[in-house]
């Protein structure tokens, strides 16, 4: 399936990234890592996660965010926030 990103999805990676790049070193690399990889399974397999109010969720194993999608077809998901859990819950809900 192809993925495509929300455009506001940038930022809020880059704004997590500048937070762990504060931090231990390395901790903003592995981050990402994480980020791609349960991106790649959301490719893979994109109703494996619940979906609620037409949005999936898959929760990172590491850190404490969340990537919020939408399956838009049978060919197209899109990525609409990266959320961290402090974060009210409608945080982004209105992205499409």
């Amino acid at each position: 399936m192809k993925v495509e990103f929300h455009p506001s999805t940038v930022d809020d990676l880059q704004s997590a990234e500048i937070h762990y790049n504060e931090l231990p070193s390395g901790l903003s690399l592995a981050f990402r890592s994480e980020v791609l990889h349960i991106i790649e399974q959301i490719r893979e397999n994109p109703f494996l996660y619940a979906e609620i109010n037409g949005m999936r969720r898959a929760l990172l194993r590491r850190f404490p965010f969340s990537i919020v999608y939408r399956v838009l077809d049978q060919e197209t998901i899109r990525i609409l926030l990266i959320r961290h859990h402090k974060r009210h819950p409608t945080f982004g809900s209105g992205r499409r």
